[in-house]
């Protein structure tokens, strides 16, 4: 297989070359992370349109397929989501006076046994319930701007897989070596599909198994604890542990400590089930990331690009992998990012 040449001089202009699209990358954040999102979408979706294109179905119509089919899917995620979210926002005062109480004992309790007063300590003039009410606001906000780029977003998706020769051709063109662009290229869009895929199905099982521990444990608001621990595990590591840690403290706050350790049983042995069967099972050696660079991906691109770039963290890390993998003077880069067998 035919891998791309780079010589010493071309390896220090390489260098400089990330630089520059590191610092391009950090002052056109806003600018670049839809088109990144719009190229993994596209993506995604190019394998069922290129599939219904062998089945007769001319492009426009395959394309239309695709984006009306995963348009739907995430309207209805997001209709769910909201439902659960106002049936929370309808108990807010209930859960804020049972937090109060609760907290009420902590201060006593902390008080009598360390002689510290968290109210003095933490600024009594500050209302936590209302700090925590602006950072859900916040939140939201941050998730309408996201939203706002829905249709910029779609609008690339739509383009790129109208333009999909002319995009192949043009790497192609750039790299000058068409079996390594090929594999490039292949193996990307498998390790983009095989990834994120296998993440969907993963956080699907994992709801599943959230919501029936959860409701069998009598835990409030089981549906929704159980998407929001689900979802926030397409996060490597940190994902787990927000999604389930606000799990605990939500069921806490509302009803006890009895069903907070119910959902942190529930978490670990979903979690066991997660590392040791599912992942093995759905996505396997996919990526083949070794753990440091799994952790430094995902504070890298979520510095970038927020939770936009913490989703997409690994896959392009592994993109970053198989260019490195198929192009000569840069396949110790390649052998630094893969795990290793002891």
């Amino acid at each position: 297989m035919a891998k791309i040449e780079i010589s010493g001089k071309q390896f220090v202009k390489s260098l400089l070359l990330i630089c520059l699209i590191w610092i391009i990358l950090t002052s056109a954040s806003s600018l670049i992370s839809p088109l990144v999102v719009a190229v993994i979408i596209a993506t995604l979706l190019d394998k069922p349109t290129q599939k219904m294109r062998s089945w007769g179905f001319p492009k426009w119509l395959a394309i239309s397929i695709s984006m009306l089919l995963s348009i739907v899917f995430f309207t209805l995620l997001f209709w769910l989501i909201s439902t659960q979210v106002n049936a929370m926002a309808d108990d807010w005062p209930t859960i804020k006076e049972k937090a109060l109480a609760k907290y009420q004992v902590f201060s006593e309790w902390m008080q009598n046994k360390f002689q510290i007063n968290p109210k003095e300590t933490f600024n009594q003039n500050v209302d936590f319930f209302d700090q925590v009410q602006n950072i859900t606001e916040a939140l939201f906000a941050s998730a309408s701007n996201v939203l706002s780029n829905f249709f910029i977003i779609l609008i690339y998706v739509i383009l790129f897989l109208m333009q999909r020769k002319l995009f192949i051709g043009f790497f192609k063109k750039l790299v000058k070596h068409e079996d390594g662009a090929n594999k490039i290229l292949q193996d990307s869009a498998s390790i983009i599909s095989g990834y994120l895929f296998g993440k969907g199905k993963i956080m699907f099982f994992l709801a599943i198994i959230y919501y029936i521990g959860f409701k069998v444990g009598q835990v409030p608001f089981a549906l929704f604890l159980a998407l929001f621990a689900a979802l926030f595990s397409i996060i490597p590591y940190v994902g787990n542990i927000i999604g389930g840690g606000i799990a605990v403290i939500l069921s806490y706050l509302y009803a006890g400590g009895t069903p907070a350790l119910i959902v942190i049983g529930v978490i670990m042995a979903a979690q066991l089930i997660e590392n040791y069967i599912l992942t093995p099972w759905i996505i396997g050696d996919e990526i083949d990331l070794n753990p440091f660079i799994t952790v430094f991906g995902v504070i890298l691109f979520s510095t970038l690009w927020g939770i936009v770039g913490a989703i997409f963290a690994l896959p392009l890390v592994g993109v970053l992998k198989v260019i490195f993998e198929n192009t000569k003077n840069l396949e110790a880069y390649a052998h630094l990012l893969k795990k290793q067998n002891d």
